[in-house]
């Protein structure tokens, strides 16, 4: 019997993402100024040229994460400015270390250990934060993501002994 699931979480941006988006705002508007006093006669056309580079890195700041099981297998996709779509983990439960909620006592035994991090929740202070502990590209990666429920019972079928439900 085959299964295909689906959820899109959008990323919650942290406070360096505010201040990032701050940052580019300040440095059009000066831009601009700069425009206007030392090349007026161009100055309208860079204002709406660094207008648009402007908006365009501040919408490109904006993430969701799509998850995809299909029989067990994850794949999770960003999604940039719902312009742009990149694979950026894929997975099978079978391979799983441990699947467990970041909350329980799981997590505390496996973040000792050296890996790399994936995040790929929406609001990583979320109750509803699960990790993985896998191989990826040959590493040993921890991925961090918000599944439901019934995704987390497609792998526990394929994988009982490794996904804990606590």
């Amino acid at each position: 019997m085959d299964s295909f699931m689906e959820k899109i979480v959008a990323r919650k941006p942290s406070g360096a993402d505010m201040a990032k988006k701050a940052g580019i705002v300040a440095a059009a508007v000066l831009l601009v100024m700069a425009a206007f006093l030392f090349i007026p006669q161009f100055a309208l056309f860079l204002a709406f040229g660094v207008g648009f580079g402007a908006w365009w890195l501040i919408t490109s700041m904006n993430r969701e994460y799509e998850y995809i099981v299909t029989n067990a297998d994850l794949d999770i996709d960003m999604i940039i400015a719902q312009r742009k779509r990149k694979r950026v983990f894929s997975g099978r439960a079978k391979d799983f270390e441990i699947c467990a909620k970041k909350n329980g006592p799981h997590y505390k035994e496996y973040a000792k250990g050296t890996f790399k991090l994936l995040d790929f929740a929406g609001d990583p202070a979320s109750r509803d934060v699960w990790f993985v502990m896998t191989s990826y590209k040959g590493e040993r990666v921890m991925v961090l993501f918000e599944p439901e429920d019934r995704m987390i019972q497609s792998f526990r079928r394929l994988n009982p002994q490794k996904i804990k439900y606590d």
